[in-house]
């Protein structure tokens, strides 16, 4: 039974705001903060909301059962021209083929100071854009008028929704900061409901029992006011800043009238996973059959060993079917459309090869995951998955594939699938917790071979030889490019080297390693003082900044994977010089082996010789090593700028 039609009576269950009238009412907009210039606490702040609040709560009809309301209304200072982005707000509305959220109510104004007087220019109907984003969403665009450096935004819209049990999350810190947010919820007394926190800050919230006098029972209130509220400024490693945003969701878990059957709405990921099982668009598009035997078989013909026909596979799903950039965790035009019509969304693509895999005769299975945009999904919900993949059963582990990108390989995901865990669904309905992240390392091997002249230059050889994900990324990035832009973009990445003789292999088979191979030229290389030549070791392969600049850190690292840098570098250095000084051979770690660096550094016969790798083992580092890692990413720096000294005999 829908909750609807349990819903017999008339009530409201609503989020109420004590709001100071004086300073918040719609239109109250103050001269001090038209003159304001800066955020107080946080002078690089290019646009803050002055004021946040949000009313959210249900009403019931004999007409239309009951729906969810939401009240927004905010205010916003923009301090600059970067903070011009903040003069269009972007509503999106849910939609369904039956049902869909609606928006009413609109109102909007921007203020400007002119004259020393506060001039109200008004949202007018041509301001505001509604259009069909996809097939589950609408989206509504307010473009605020005559918006200036110092102006103040202001604008409130209502939001009607016939998804009663989806609850929007409390959103309670952004990309700039809050001066001022309220919120409270109150909820019905035969309701029982989750609330559950993310994010890292203090939110204090007070609960009291209050007199419902329109249903006439006791409802239970909880009370959100927060001032101050640093923005969530997004750091290196970070898969999705979302998944650190301070906020609130409350989730319905049951409902108990008196005199009525007790009714359960809490979801478990096995309720979620069945759902999704068992809707159109993904199981039964599984079963289907007869569509793609008689080619896969040709292709397959003579190929032994589970390795070579999993691959093979791979190859000819990626082939047949080209991406067409939308995601989904089920098909949207059908298994044998997007087979036919050689495109198809990520749920089409997908869902084929794990048919094809088993026709294959491989123990396969689909793989749902919630892909880095859409966040870490740590609570039972059906937008939690959006994404699936095929995972061959090895051992205890899965084999992991997508074959939505050219260039993946097995195990070998695109970064956007890389997001902890996913859940393999077995022909039964039950599921298993998958680890996403991969175990290989990506290595990047670079071997120098150079020459110093004796007019301090440098030439030589650089080749590289790149595996997993590093190769899989060059790949793309090639391909998106022109080798002439990929070159040019090469030399200004190596500090202004001249590259000939340009050469790059196995750039098409994504089962081998990517190599690449150049002459090059640099005119100042080496630095010349007096009688001495000064350089580093490394040349242009130095690192010399930390992308860990913030002191403090509250997310993990995310480098997506886990990675070796190896520098293999033999320098043969002018007739008529001695080495007056080298940098002594290091080596130093992280705690637990998470990560480690070496140098070691000789010369004998007119030559240099270095070896040095940074090693990272793990994909995913917690944030009580960001002191750590910050310390090592220094002393790798420190260490790659010491200078080989040589002096003239």
């Amino acid at each position: 039974m829908s909750l609807k039609k349990v819903i017999t009576f008339q009530f409201i269950l609503f989020f109420s705001f004590c709001i100071n009238a004086q300073n918040y009412e719609f239109g109250e907009v103050s001269k001090e903060e038209l003159l304001e210039e800066a955020y107080a606490t946080d002078s690089s702040a290019v646009a803050a909301y002055l004021y946040k609040y949000r009313k959210t709560y249900y009403i019931y009809s004999s007409n239309s059962g009951l729906s969810l309301v939401t009240e927004i209304h905010e205010r916003v200072k923009i301090y600059s021209n970067e903070g011009f982005s903040y003069a269009t707000k972007v509503v999106n509305l849910s939609r369904s083929s039956s049902d869909s959220e609606s928006i009413s109510k609109v109102k909007g104004s921007t203020y400007t100071m002119e004259n020393g007087k506060v001039v109200e220019s008004k949202l007018e109907k041509d301001g505001i854009f509604k259009s069909e984003y996809s097939k589950s969403l609408n989206q509504v665009k307010l473009t605020m008028p005559n918006v200036k450096v110092g102006s103040v935004l202001e604008y409130r819209y209502k939001i009607i929704s016939p998804y009663i049990q989806s609850i929007d999350e409390f959103r309670f810190q952004e990309e700039v900061p809050i001066k001022k947010l309220k919120a409270s919820m109150s909820i019905f007394d035969y309701f029982k409901f989750n609330q559950r926190q993310k994010g890292f800050l203090l939110l204090n919230p007070q609960t009291k029992g209050e007199m419902n006098t329109l249903v006439g029972t006791h409802d239970v209130v909880t009370t959100y006011n927060l001032k101050n509220i640093p923005a969530l400024k997004d750091e290196s490693f970070v898969s999705n800043i979302d998944n650190y945003r301070s906020g609130v969701n409350f989730e319905i878990v049951s409902l108990q009238i008196p005199g009525q059957i007790f009714e359960n709405y809490a979801q478990s990921w096995e309720d979620v996973v069945k759902t999704i099982y068992e809707s159109n668009s993904f199981g039964s598009e599984l079963n289907k059959k007869n569509y793609f035997e008689e080619e896969l078989d040709a292709e397959l013909d003579g190929i032994v060993g589970d390795d070579a026909r999993m691959e093979k596979v791979l190859e000819f799903v990626k082939r047949k079917i080209k991406w067409n950039k939308k995601q989904g965790v089920g098909t949207d035009e059908g298994v044998k459309k997007a087979y036919k019509n050689h495109s198809g969304n990520s749920g089409d693509i997908n869902l084929i090869l794990v048919s094809a895999l088993k026709h294959a005769g491989l123990n396969a299975s689909p793989i749902i995951l919630s892909t880095r945009d859409n966040g870490v999904q740590l609570f039972p919900t059906l937008n939690g998955f959006n994404y699936v993949i095929a995972g061959i059963k090895d051992g205890d582990k899965y084999k992991v594939l997508d074959a939505t990108e050219d260039y993946s390989a097995v195990n070998v995901l695109p970064l956007r699938d890389l997001n902890w865990f996913g859940r393999a669904i077995n022909e039964d309905g039950t599921a298993q917790l998958v680890d996403l992240m991969p175990e290989n390392r990506s290595l990047e091997t670079t071997m120098l071979e150079l020459k110093i002249n004796d007019d301090g230059s440098v030439e030589g050889s650089n080749k590289q030889r790149f595996s997993e994900h590093y190769a899989m990324l060059l790949r793309e990035k090639y391909k998106a490019s022109t080798e002439e832009k990929y070159i040019e973009d090469l030399e200004k990445q190596y500090s202004g080297i001249e590259i000939s003789d340009f050469n790059i292999a196995d750039n098409d088979e994504p089962v081998k390693p990517l190599s690449q191979s150049f002459e090059l030229y640099w005119e100042d290389g080496v630095e010349d003082v007096g009688d001495k030549l000064y350089f580093s070791p490394l040349f242009y392969l130095a690192t010399d900044e930390s992308p860990f600049k913030s002191k403090k850190r509250e997310f993990p690292i995310d480098f997506g994977y886990p990675w070796e840098d190896r520098f293999l570098v033999k320098i043969k250095c002018p007739e008529g010089y001695k080495v007056e000084s080298l940098p002594e051979n290091t080596r130093f770690a992280l705690p637990n082996g998470i990560g480690s660096f070496m140098f070691k550094i000789s010369f004998a016969e007119n030559v240099l010789q270095l070896s040095s790798s940074i090693t990272m083992k793990n994909a995913l580092i917690k944030s009580e090593y960001y002191d750590a890692l910050r310390e090592f990413y220094r002393q790798i720096i420190e260490k790659q700028a010491e200078k080989v000294v040589l002096s003239k005999v």
